[in-house]
């Protein structure tokens, strides 16, 4: 084995016939046309980041159409950045690199130049139009449709005969350690990607997320970072004009690499369904791995020694230095959020998100950035602005630490909310101000990526008489390593030995292969066992509908801020319910499960919110919820919530199924939930454990009579400043929560009250008690949009209780004759109303136990005057009770209302329930 230098020393020695530094024809037309190629697209790229984070801030920017919807912009960023920037800015690197590092050109330029139009026109392009078309996989890293996937496996299997088959050639032993990443990163990433995006298609639900958490790792781990340790080794030595550190140390850490990587797909999926065995393999590797980069990094650190000048000065190098430390960084952060202690608290916050970006900006994009500045100083009429490059640099290193600082911030912010009792909506008011902050980071990451293209275009021109020599490494670094110790050529391997890179490599397709079969397919055998054992025999697959709903759901990216994966801890399970298991997802082709919550986990939405409320929901999600950063969707509508499309009732049917299955299957029997107070002393639940079977805090409780023993009775103080005091937060509370409904006054004209049925109530319009109001704040009503409200502070819902009751105003006595006959209305409402509200108007009556919203308790709610004339006249449309008008006169009407208002506050018979 050969440093760089020694590379070019060990052909001499061997008497090459091309005397000393002299380099192979060169595409350089190909490596111009992908770098210029990877400019455009990573501007592109980060204007659709840009976009889709200023959507946390303004969820209705640019809202309108389908097409510049957050959720395909948000696939159209990754794949842009993953695709089109670094995969051209790679392909660049090898078209410079292959010719040096194998003394061959590379295979075919008619060969380059279609796989430049296969990645470009038939990948990245076609690829962002289909997508923001509608056409495209719900799954992380593989968003893409299959159509495209199969231009980017014909694009792999080029680039293995235009760059790998060169090496073939030319003796293993002689292959510098760059080499080795980018033959390695090529081979294994055509074979990771099929699986990653074709089997998820084929193999449903958790057996199906083992595949894909593979690939979300493999992504990283065989594409970007064999490629960019690539460059990072070509470039240090390069521009230092030292050896690297050690070439054995190298070596090393190149086939740990490649033999750990694949095993961390998993860790993805702690918590999960997937088994338990596979779960903490994967957590093992994590830990080795971040002991190898530790190696790879101190190896490259130790190679700039003595060139800190030089690194200070040379941009190029610069960009390579901050990569290297970005990959330090993000490796051993990724390796440490694998642990169970950590990966409890900060899965499916920003702080993965943050983790991300460092690692396809901080480590990836800034040593790619380093090699093309790096080649292009060295082609021959190219144009290069140091001052530029070097604003690049600093633009794109501040913007990035920003945006990693407050990203990493904002995860443990959210991750303290999901951990207490507070609503989710809690969690995204208190991100705003974060996510405010990540849209304006961007700005400098978009204008640095600006500067950088600029760089390239701009300057002095470079000379043939300049580049010549710059281009010729093994020429421009001979001096360098004239009392440097070399491998003598004379001293080959010998025996077993000369096999040894061979059977190396035949070891890493080994591990590679072992990756898949104990972190995907033995588990997904256990799975399927599993599967067959517990799943309940009626379980019905999706109808029709319903299938057309999901796949509306994964093309808007609606699993990129909902998972349907409710983990195996207390937290989730006190929040969302009993842990997703395994049989739950047997018809689920790919699988929907999510790495990311900015909304609550869906995987017991069945019954959770009537259809009203999901159509307002979907139509602008702030008619219901005041501070979502949800995205609208109008064009599922003609023009209003109330005038759904096929494909809003085709969602809304999808959105419904979604826990329907465990529902009906009787695994969980439920149990009113007695107290906000939770146990949090404990870490993990599973299915079968009493939390499991406890009613999340989001789930309405049915209440025959109006009051619930479950609940709480909240009575304001009873001091006239102390009840000031609570109006006054109540008021506050009421218009973060409940005007967007009821209206900022109270009188149901909220922004949602249009499409909701029953309507919001008029909180203006009745008197209230307070074991009603209790009640209705701690169970919500079912049959109505009306949630529960059990997760907030005691004190918020006992302020609500004073807000509300101050807004009843006392209308006039009633001076009607048949309010002083109280004998005909009770006549009356025991002929016509009893077997609904009960004879005594408790609300209990013969009936009231099937009917959704349940009939009023006259005794603890008094009606205006006003209120209960319109209810006879016009019903209340949504609920069981009808008009009046047509069978009672005025006389009797007048009677009723008389009588009905007569109850409040008097004693009630019957039990509470």
């Amino acid at each position: 084995m050969t440093t760089f230098a020694e590379h070019s020393s060990s052909l001499t020695a061997r008497g090459d016939e091309r005397t000393l530094g002299a380099i192979p024809p060169v595409e350089y037309g190909l490596i111009r046309a992908h770098v210029f190629a990877s400019l455009v697209t990573v501007v592109i790229s980060a204007l659709f980041g840009l976009l889709v984070a200023t959507k946390f801030t303004l969820p209705e920017f640019l809202g309108g159409h389908s097409w510049l919807t957050w959720g395909r912009l948000r696939y159209n960023h990754t794949q842009g950045i993953f695709f089109g920037w670094l995969g051209n800015a790679f392909l660049a690197s090898f078209y410079y690199a292959v010719p040096r590092l194998a003394n061959r050109p590379v295979f075919s330029r008619k060969i380059g130049w279609f796989l430049f139009v296969i990645w470009n026109f038939a990948v990245v392009l076609p690829g962002w139009v289909l997508v923001l078309a509608g056409f495209s996989q719900p799954l992380e890293w593989a968003e893409f449709p299959l159509v495209v996937d199969a231009f980017v496996v014909l694009a792999f299997i080029l680039m293995v005969f235009e760059f790998v088959v060169p090496f073939l050639k030319a003796r293993l032993s002689d292959l510098y350690v760059s080499a080795w990443y980018l033959i390695g990163g090529i081979i294994f990433t055509m074979l990771a990607y099929p699986v990653g995006n074709f089997v998820p298609e084929l193999v449903p639900g958790a057996r199906g997320a083992a595949f894909s958490g593979l690939w979300i790792h493999d992504a990283v781990g065989l594409f970007v970072t064999p490629f960019a340790l690539s460059i990072a080794y070509y470039v240090i030595p390069a521009t230092t004009g030292r050896p690297i550190y050690s070439h054995f140390l190298s070596m090393v850490g190149f086939w740990v690499l490649f033999f750990t990587y694949p095993l961390n797909g998993t860790h993805h999926y702690v918590y999960s369904a997937i088994p338990m065995a596979a779960q903490k393999g994967a957590i093992v590797a994590s830990a080795y791995l971040g002991m190898d980069v530790i190696l790879v990094v101190t190896n490259l650190l130790l190679s700039l020694r003595g060139s800190s000048g030089t690194a200070s000065k040379d941009v190029p190098l610069r960009f390579v230095w901050f990569g290297v430390i970005s990959y330090l960084v993000v490796s051993l952060q990724g390796s440490i959020q694998a642990f169970m202690p950590i990966n409890r608290v900060i899965h499916f916050t920003d702080w993965v998100i943050g983790h991300s970006h460092l690692a396809m900006i901080g480590f990836g994009s800034f040593v790619a950035l380093g090699g093309i500045a790096h080649m292009w100083q060295h082609i021959p009429g190219t144009r290069y602005n140091e001052r530029m490059m070097n604003w690049s640099f600093w633009l794109l290193a501040t913007g990035l630490t920003l945006m990693i600082t407050d990203l990493t911030i904002a995860g443990l912010v959210e991750a303290q909310v999901w951990e207490s009792s507070a609503p989710w909506i809690d969690s995204v008011r208190a991100v705003a101000s974060y996510w405010l902050v990540r849209t304006f980071s961007g700005l400098p990451i978009l204008a640095g990526f600006l500067l950088f293209w600029i760089s390239l275009v701009t300057g002095p021109r470079l000379s043939e008489t300049t580049t010549s020599a710059a281009s010729r490494p093994t020429a421009e670094n001979n001096a360098a390593y004239e009392n440097v110790p070399e491998f003598s050529p004379e001293v080959q391997p010998s025996g077993w030995l000369s096999y040894a890179h061979v059977v190396a490599f035949g070891a890493g397709v080994g591990f590679f292969a072992l990756s898949f079969l104990v972190l995907a397919i033995l588990p997904g055998k256990e799975l399927a066992d599993q599967i067959k054992r517990v799943a309940p025999a009626a379980m019905l697959p999706l109808t029709a509908s319903e299938q057309r709903g999901r796949v509306i759901y994964g093309r808007e990216g609606c699993a990129y801020c909902h998972t349907q994966q409710i983990r195996s801890l207390a937290a989730d399970v006190r929040r969302f319910g009993a842990p997703t298991e395994a049989w739950e997802t047997k018809y689920d082709y790919p699988q929907l499960w999510g790495t990311r919550r900015i909304g609550p986990d869906l995987s017991r939405e069945f019954n959770l919110h009537p259809r009203d409320w999901q159509l307002t929901h979907l139509y602008n999600p702030r008619f219901v919820v005041r501070d979502s950063v949800m995205p609208p969707y109008p064009w599922l509508f003609s023009g209003s919530a109330n005038q759904p499309t096929q494909e809003a009732l085709d969602l809304l049917a999808y959105l419904q199924s979604l826990g329907r299955a465990r529902r009906l299957s009787g695994f969980d029997q439920q149990t009113p939930a007695m107290s906000a107070t939770t146990d949090t002393s404990v870490d993990m639940a599973m299915a079968g454990d009493p939390s499991g079977r406890a009613t999340p805090p989001t789930v309405p409780i049915a209440m025959t009579g109006g009051i619930s023993d479950s609940a709480p009775v909240l009575h304001p103080s009873s001091n006239p400043y102390d009840l000031q005091e609570e109006i006054s937060h109540g008021a506050t509370v009421f218009a973060a929560n409940c005007a967007s409904c009821h209206g900022t006054t109270g009188r149901s004209d909220g922004k949602a009250s249009a499409s909701l049925l029953p309507k919001p109530a008029n909180l203006t319009a009745a008197r209230f008690s307070d074991e009603r109001l209790s009640s209705v704040l701690w169970n919500g009503i079912t049959g109505s949009a009306m949630p529960p409200w059990r997760q907030l502070p005691t004190e918020d819902l006992r302020a609500l209780v004073a807000y509300i009751q101050s807004l009843y105003v006392a209308g006039a006595q009633p001076t009607t004759q048949a309010a002083a006959n109280p004998e005909v209305g009770k006549a009356l409402f025991t002929a016509a109303c009893a077997s609904c509200h009960g004879g005594a108007g408790a609300g209990n009556g013969p009936v009231a136990g099937t009917l959704t919203p349940a009939p009023t308790n006259f005794h603890l709610k008094q009606p205006t005057e006003e209120r209960a004339w319109e209810v006879l006249e016009n019903g209340v449309p949504g609920t069981a009770m009808p008009p009046w008008k047509s069978q009672l006169g005025e006389f009797e009407r007048r009677a009723l209302v008389a009588y009905v208002r007569s109850l409040y506050g008097t004693p009630q018979e019957g039990p509470k329930q």
